[in-house]
């Protein structure tokens, strides 16, 4: 049917351009085609909800009607083009009406609007269904579960419960709503489950079928006991320096008649602190980047970002989670041609005999694990292990070239954050 439609449309247009020699836009000719194919399948799906007459997809079916629409430029159409033209409209407006007339029809029938549907959901902790119900209104609500649950009823406005079914594996009520506002529906499973649930309501007026606000949700930050509050591991974290260091590092030619080819500087551990990340820009010119200094505050920003996106926030055992992620988005840029050695001291005296060249590394115990031979810019993480300072020292091994380096380092320190769900009428 939808290619019929569309060959005699083309034929119409190829009639028109011949009897009136005006050319038509190739934007006509896609707009119709692509409403009527969005139309087809609104038609589909009415006839689908015709046999259902379920009043959710009912609903959903009347806004996403709402937003199909056709005009067109009839500029250089004969008048069966025109005509062809107008059909489609009258049919997207008959489709409107239908959709608007048969949800009215179920819901006077039932008596009732689904707010909610959900089959065999699986969860592992607490789900929470927000739906804005008017005063006056009976709330009907069925919940089957696999093992005895709670469930809860909130007035979210109110802050308070207003029912509450306690070790119970099914749930099949209703509850008369004394104020309009949001209203939370609480599932605390006992364990990992499958669960269903069906909430409606019966409108006190016609109005209400169409009138019945959206909600929005946002999680924001708050304090222990507040509403709703829910606790997180999360970490602080500490700027190790005040700011970005910046270190020369002499080629061994060079340095043997002026300047260093090494550089060491102390990362003091602030109490609590599990770890140190630090950023290593490594360059063959001397110049700063806009870049430089910025790595606290990079890594701030990408904490806040992702810190609600449910990943593994902090794990102890692994040091993986969100250390991995912030150090994956804030790499330092790299250049070809430079590179360097980098050490991880842990004792003052072995830092210091490197610093004062009364040793090479080679003949110092630095920490092989965390430390890197010919190094370009990178960033990374060290575990503090306890101590109250560890020692990052450089060395550049090349003969002729000398190398500048930008180091930053930032401690982690586990904490507990609260967080909870703020809805909003729209």
């Amino acid at each position: 049917m939808k290619r019929l439609y569309i060959i005699i449309f083309l034929f119409l247009l190829s009639t028109s351009c011949n009897n009136n020699k005006v050319k038509l836009s190739k934007e006509e000719l896609t707009r119709y085609n692509t409403t009527i194919q969005q139309l087809e399948e609104l038609e589909t799906l009415y006839d689908k909800a015709v046999n259902s007459k379920n009043g959710k997809s009912l609903a959903d079916l009347v806004e996403i009607s709402q937003s199909i629409s056709y005009e067109y430029n009839d500029e250089g159409m004969n008048q069966a083009t025109i005509q062809h033209c107008d059909s489609l409209k009258n049919r997207i407006a008959e489709l409107k009406m239908n959709c608007k007339e048969l949800y009215e029809q179920v819901t006077i029938t039932s008596g009732k609007i689904d707010l909610i549907n959900i089959n065999n959901e699986f969860t592992e902790g607490t789900a929470t269904y927000p739906v804005y119900l008017n005063q006056g209104e009976l709330l009907f609500y069925k919940i089957k579960m696999e093992t005895a649950s709670t469930i809860k009823i909130y007035n979210y406005d109110a802050r308070r419960i207003v029912k509450q079914y306690n070790n119970r594996q099914n749930v099949n009520d209703s509850l008369r709503i004394n104020y309009s506002g949001i209203y939370l529906i609480e599932f605390i499973p006992n364990g990992k489950q499958y669960f269903s649930i069906d909430v409606a309501c019966r409108p006190c007026n016609a109005k209400d079928i169409y009138s019945r606000p959206e909600i929005s949700s946002e999680i924001v930050n708050c304090n222990k006991g507040d509403f709703g509050y829910k606790a997180a591991e999360g970490v602080k974290m500490y700027n190790c320096f005040d700011e970005v260091r910046k270190f020369t590092l002499r080629g061994q030619l060079k340095a043997a008649f002026s300047g260093a080819s090494t550089a060491l500087v102390a990362v003091k551990v602030p109490a609590n602190a599990t770890d140190i990340l630090y950023s290593l820009r490594i360059a063959t010119s001397e110049q700063d980047r806009s870049s430089d200094g910025d790595f606290y505050d990079d890594l701030t920003y990408s904490y806040n970002k992702i810190k609600f996106l449910g990943l593994p926030i902090y794990e102890r055992e692994k040091s993986y989670g969100l250390l991995k992620t912030l150090l994956d988005d804030n790499r330092p840029l790299r250049e070809e041609d430079a590179y360097c050695n980098m050490y991880v001291f842990r004792n003052q005296t072995q830092a210091k005999q490197f610093q004062d060249g009364t040793k090479k590394a080679s003949e110092l115990n630095y920490d092989v694990d965390y430390s890197t031979l010919g190094t370009q810019s990178c960033n990374g993480r060290i575990p503090v292990n306890g101590q109250k300072t560890i020692y990052l020292a450089f060395e550049n091994e090349r003969i002729r070239y000398t190398n500048y380096l930008w180091v930053e380092a930032v401690a982690i320190i586990p904490t507990t954050e609260y967080h909870r769900i703020e809805y909003i009428k729209k």
